[in-house]
């Protein structure tokens, strides 16, 4: 018999064998499941968002040598700290030759929806080495923080989106985000808070902020 006709043979028995009722209640089950897994195996290998696991440590700002250090854990959503970044602005204008300032993450899932999926995001920007200019716009956009916001950020600082889109949707920037959180759990309540050389900032209001750093730097 030539393939053709084989073939079609082939498929007629196919058809013949799968239409028979008997058949497909007796192994509805097996059926159903068989197809679950190949679609979930159809999403894994062909849709999924895939995204090569990369530590890259976030920059730090300021003098990198300074001998004076600002820990700040922070949540991109939440109206305090979106306050206090003005305030961080300011003291990184005047102190930045002195100091530096080193970045945490601290979402506040509970309350902030956005807010660990924004960290990852900022992350992501951070394999493209714009860390801080993606913090900065999160900070100053706090009420339009969904995924297609960040996305659009990313697009509009000139960001490669193909490969922060994939960074973002495949969450490879999770672990790094908890990794911040858990190392403030515990020590730490709410946010922002700010550490200035391992000595919790009682008060972010620049005044004190200030003085704490005047302090830190006459003990050197």
């Amino acid at each position: 018999m030539q393939n053709g006709k084989r073939e079609k043979v082939y498929k007629q028995y196919l058809i013949i064998f799968f239409m028979n009722t008997e058949f497909i209640k007796k192994y509805k089950w097996w059926i159903i499941g068989a197809l679950i897994i190949v679609a979930f195996l159809g999403y894994w290998f062909f849709v999924r968002a895939t995204y090569p696991d990369i530590y890259a440590p976030k920059p730090i700002a300021g003098n990198p040598n300074a001998t004076v250090t600002i820990t700040e854990f922070s949540d991109f959503q939440c109206p305090a700290c979106g306050s206090a970044y003005t305030v961080v602005e300011q003291i990184m204008e005047e102190y930045s030759d002195r100091v530096q300032l080193e970045y945490k993450h601290f979402p506040l899932t509970s309350i902030h929806i956005y807010a660990f999926k924004a960290a990852e995001a900022s992350e992501c920007a951070n394999d493209q080495s714009r860390f801080w200019d993606y913090a900065d716009m999160l900070f100053t956009h706090q009420n339009e923080l969904t995924n297609g916001d960040l996305k659009n950020y990313a697009a509009s600082l000139g960001l490669n989106t193909k490969l922060f889109n994939n960074c973002l949707d495949s969450s490879a920037k999770k672990k790094y985000v908890t990794a911040d959180y858990n190392e403030g759990a515990g020590k730490i309540k709410g946010t922002p808070t700010f550490f200035i050389n391992g000595q919790k900032l009682n008060s972010w209001k620049y005044e004190n902020f200030k003085a704490a750093l005047d302090a830190a730097l006459n003990e050197e």
